[in-house]
């Protein structure tokens, strides 16, 4: 962190007391008080930005665009921001270790993991990750596989060492084997996480292994595990959920309408960009798979018009494509998609990604 964000974060006492005390006065009927709160908004508005702190903008705005009831809340909201941001610099910032060398797994930890008051390591090999656990951590997330070693070594290390006994280990690995999994965890892993991952799984997970209320209750190996696994666990969708699938390859297309089908899924199949869009304005579907590169419009556009459309806005899509490039997967998950599958690709992985996505519905 540095210095400028640590002087901003050690000043906000003053906004965090004036808000506390406007806000109840306000709650007590004192109408005067919405003009105060909306000064100090104002201001932590115009600095929040300046100061690297985005979210903090962004609470101090909604707060300047609310009245009535929903100022109350997004008050509180506001408060709570601004005392967990404070306090981040007090007792200093959670700091997560990445070891990974996939640019594109990279990226997608890294918006899975960035929160207020957390610092993110990123290290390529294991030599480079030890050097990061030297100092304090509080999670580290490790793929098994690396050029310089194989994982395990490094987590019977972290286990071994007094200073590092008590780490939080989530074990990320491209091979999804039972022996794996049954390995790492016997060697004390909190979690072991098959790759390609669900980034908003994956973010409630981190956000539930640093809770300040949970961590003297983590005490690794099955308590730790039962809880991921509870908050991984995959519901099955009914039958008939529609599908929106756009795919110009007819061969990836009859494979998927096949797969899906066989798991009682209703799928419409389009072989291009625009009447995909036309098909789901015509009967919006509980979830879209989207190619990115197709004729006439490409998913990306398809996807910029789902997320402007009042009756589309809301359905998960999955991005389906062959471009693995870093920039490609960032782009997609900034127009707002909620999963990507990359080609080629297994159908079994297909399905229960889309099952995972409409059992949040």
């Amino acid at each position: 962190m540095t210095d400028l964000r640590e002087f901003y974060l050690t000043s906000l006492g003053p906004q965090i007391v004036a808000l506390t005390a406007a806000l109840e006065s306000l709650e007590m009927g004192a109408s005067e008080a919405g003009d105060s709160i909306a000064r100090v908004a104002h201001q932590l508005k115009g600095s929040g930005a300046s100061y690297g702190f985005a979210e903090v903008t962004d609470r101090a705005a909604e707060v300047l665009s609310s009245s009535g009831p929903d100022l109350l809340v997004s008050t509180r909201s506001l408060i709570e921001l601004l005392g967990a941001l404070a306090l981040s610099a007090v007792s200093g910032a959670q700091t997560v270790v990445v070891i990974e060398d996939d640019p594109v797994m990279q990226v997608l930890l890294e918006k899975s993991i960035e929160a207020p008051g957390r610092e993110l390591l990123m290290a390529s090999t294991l030599a480079e990750g030890r050097k990061h656990l030297t100092h304090k951590a509080d999670l580290l997330f490790l793929d098994l596989f690396r050029p310089d070693g194989d994982g395990r070594q490094l987590l019977a290390e972290v286990r071994r060492n007094p200073a590092t006994a008590n780490l939080l280990v989530v074990v990320l690995s491209g091979a999804d084997s039972d022996l794996a999994k049954a390995e790492c965890l016997a060697l004390g892993a909190d979690a072991f996480l098959p790759k390609p991952f669900e980034p908003g799984s994956l973010t409630t997970l981190v956000d539930a292994l640093l809770r300040a209320d949970t961590r003297g209750d983590w005490s690794g190996g099955a308590t730790a595990r039962s809880r991921i696994e509870e908050s991984s666990e995959t519901t099955s969708v009914p039958d008939s959920r529609s599908v929106l699938l756009a795919e110009d390859d007819k061969l990836v297309a009859a494979l998927i309408v096949d797969r899906l089908g066989r798991d009682g899924f209703t799928v419409v199949h389009c072989a291009d960009g625009e009447a995909s869009l036309a098909e789901a304005r015509r009967n919006p579907p509980d979830l879209a798979i989207l190619d990115i590169k197709m004729p006439k419009m490409d998913g990306f556009e398809v996807l910029s018009h789902f997320r402007d459309s009042a009756d589309l806005s809301e359905v998960p899509v999955i991005i389906l494509t062959a471009m693995g490039g870093e920039q490609d997967v960032v782009r997609g998950l900034d127009l707002g998609a909620s999963d990507y599958v990359l080609k080629p690709f297994s159908p079994s992985e297909l399905v229960a990604r889309a099952h995972r996505l409409l059992s949040k519905l």
